[in-house]
């Protein structure tokens, strides 16, 4: 399980594109006493299920790094209470725009044990600061200063209009470097996306052919860096060609992420911050309680529409159907009748397919891959 903790919104770049764009000027953050009771909660949710039950812990923002030292020490201080002493399976990560990284933080990640996720698109220039001047030059010398260190990182490049062309070039970049990183693409389906991102917008058609393009360089190295989502294409892919099923995603059983807002209101990833999203509060509600609510069967039931799309399709269970159950407004198309549809994932998958079948060591790949395990992907490359 997944759980971003919008710990503050408050942040030192605009990013054009950036969906928490209108509070990134807030200086609210997570109340101390609403983050224990959480804890407190989690701790006992995370018992009657397993004590191995993986707990993946996202400090997010805003930039959560702006936050004083001794905030980000005492969350981490009553994660330990209450989870590692209590023997639960966790850990901790943070989102940065890197645009800030000092010794002493560096050195805060490696004491605390956090691992980091790097948001770097490498080209298109849209990640600014507050007075509209291009981050870039600054990150890169604090992405070194990361690489000269001893934090565990990975990376998310967001795929937009203004660098789709460049989507090759960017995969060059990682691989050069050796880190894996996560591509996230910009759809045009927004039915009323703000002005700003608006020049930014990518078809479906774009995205898969830049995933395309990507997937082919990758298959081209000797010893390829991690990119998601490839990877899961290709192990889905090969779950298909081998006749090997995996579960149906049911958020009754196992909600993949949450996503916490600063105030504590708790939210499933696909349905962040609408009504129909809202399960409850984890500052004064246990999550076992919220997790059996009348408002969690609500945002549940939703999702499981959606997740009809795999039923019908020829993938169904090859994959993990979070890109559907999971999908977020502006990655939802539905045809002329009204009917969700797979415009990204299935034909990257069916590409897969095409290209595992040409290769000559097709059949050396599927014998790997015949005992492998089911992979729910991570939010963050971390």
């Amino acid at each position: 399980m997944h759980i971003v903790m919008k710990l503050s919104k408050m942040c030192n770049l605009r990013c054009t594109y950036c969906y928490e764009y209108d509070e990134l000027s807030n200086k609210e953050r997570m109340p101390l006493d609403g983050i224990e009771y959480f804890f407190k909660s989690l701790y006992s949710y995370a018992s009657s299920r397993d004590k191995s039950f993986p707990i993946h812990l996202v400090f997010h923002g805003g930039e959560a790094l702006l936050l004083p030292h001794e905030y980000l020490r005492k969350v981490c201080s009553l994660a330990a209470k209450y989870l590692k002493n209590n023997g639960i399976n966790y850990d901790i990560s943070v989102q940065s725009n890197l645009f800030k990284l000092s010794k002493k933080t560096l050195e805060l990640l490696e004491e605390l044990d956090i691992h980091l996720g790097i948001s770097l698109d490498v080209f298109g220039d849209q990640r600014v600061d507050i007075v509209g001047r291009v981050s870039q030059d600054k990150v890169l010398d604090n992405l070194q200063h990361l690489l000269d260190s001893d934090v565990k990182f990975g990376a998310i490049s967001v795929l937009h209009a203004l660098n789709v062309d460049k989507a090759v070039k960017t995969f060059e970049f990682y691989q050069e470097l050796g880190i894996r990183y996560r591509i996230l693409p910009i759809h045009s389906n927004h039915e009323t996306p703000p002005e700003r991102m608006k020049h930014l917008l990518l078809s479906h058609h774009q995205t898969v052919e830049a995933l395309q393009k990507v997937a082919k360089a990758r298959f081209n190295c000797s010893s390829p860096i991690e990119v998601f989502p490839l990877d899961d294409y290709f192990q889905a892919a090969v779950r298909y060609l081998i006749d090997c099923e995996i579960g149906i995603y049911d958020p009754f059983d196992f909600e993949w992420a949450l996503i916490v807002n600063t105030n504590g209101d708790v939210y499933p990833h696909g349905d962040a911050y609408v009504p129909i999203g809202l399960m409850g509060n984890l500052f004064h509600q246990p999550l076992s309680e919220i997790l059996v609510s009348q408002a969690h069967t609500n945002a549940t039931k939703v999702r499981m529409q959606r997740a009809e799309t795999c039923r019908r399709c020829k993938f169904d269970r090859k994959c993990t159907q979070l890109s559907i159950a999971e999908a977020i407004p502006s990655e939802r198309f539905y045809d002329e009748a009204g009917a969700l549809q797979c415009l990204i994932d299935k034909p990257m998958i069916q590409f897969m397919v095409d290209e595992i079948q040409r290769s000559p060591d097709a059949q050396a790949l599927l014998n790997l891959y015949q005992h492998q395990q089911q992979s729910i992907p991570q939010l963050l490359p971390l």
